[in-house]
């Protein structure tokens, strides 16, 4: 006798349950992985940092301080496509300067665990 039961149980929908699933993004098609570190205008750093976090590239932006104040994360399938992304995804944005560390090898990509709610 099987303690499964089909569909998905009351906790799932009522949200009290979620699921992470972790891909290596190679496996993907997305060998390339960029970190970068802009400088954006302070009347321009909203609707930048909107701009990225909405770009199909990007999986994480953030405003912080400093020098740059402007931090994203983005995966690419070539080289090319970095470029293309740095040369006209991010102009018209007040971006003053970029930075740009391409990660050679990520030696731990795993999240914390998603807490329960109470």
């Amino acid at each position: 006798m099987s303690s499964c039961r089909p569909g998905p149980s009351r906790a799932a929908i009522e949200g009290e349950r979620s699921a992470q699933v972790l891909v290596e993004p190679r496996r993907l098609g997305l060998p390339i992985e960029a970190k970068l570190l802009l400088h954006v205008a302070p009347d321009h750093l909203a609707a930048a940092g909107q701009a990225l976090a909405g770009h199909p590239s990007v999986h994480g932006a953030f405003a912080t301080s400093g020098p740059s104040n402007l931090h994203a994360a983005a995966y690419f399938p070539d080289l090319t496509a970095l470029y293309g992304f740095l040369s006209h995804d991010l102009t018209g944005l007040g971006i003053t300067h970029v930075e740009t560390a391409i990660v050679s090898y990520a030696a731990k990509r795993t999240p914390a665990p998603l807490q329960p709610r109470r």
